[in-house]
């Protein structure tokens, strides 16, 4: 155990701000908010990590790299798989959607690609997210192994 970070490692608390802020940071036009043309409603970070933990409990990631891995930098059992998911928010004051996920699953199930995919691959799985930054759903099509098939992004007002 390390009671202090080294260089190469960092606290996993300032880890995790610092690639949430950098997922906000690249969805934002200087001074004008959101951009339109790239919002996210949620992401997945996945990094190969070791994992340190100073006297006090404090946890620190030093990214871990293939190269570390084969040079033996690393013992491999002892490599962590660090997962962050990030979901987004509504800012304070942000309209509510004006259909439900339900209009919005309807909408999508009745598209012809969508009714094809689902002749072939089995009942699809319909994930609408509403983004209040653009009064639009960003909406996924999972089959039934999980895999994303479909992803669309629909405007919040009536078809």
């Amino acid at each position: 155990m390390a009671d202090n970070p080294t260089s190469a490692e960092a606290d996993l608390q300032a880890f995790v701000a610092m690639a949430g802020r950098s997922l906000a940071d690249a969805q934002e036009a200087p001074g004008t908010g959101p951009k339109s043309e790239l919002v996210l409603a949620n992401a997945e970070l996945e990094a190969k990590v070791a994992l340190r933990a100073d006297s006090s409990g404090k946890l620190s990631v030093q990214p871990v790299s293939a190269a570390d891995l084969r040079l033996a930098q690393f013992n491999a059992a002892a490599v962590s798989t660090l997962r962050v998911s990030f979901v987004a928010t509504a800012p304070a004051g942000a309209a509510p959607p004006k259909r439900t996920p339900g209009d919005i699953s309807d909408q999508i199930r009745g598209r012809p690609d969508v009714k094809a995919l689902e002749t072939i691959l089995g009942p699809l799985t319909i994930n609408p997210v509403f983004v209040p930054e653009t009064s639009r759903w960003m909406v996924t099509a999972s089959d039934p192994k999980g895999r994303l098939v479909r992803e669309v992004i629909v405007p919040d007002s009536t078809p």
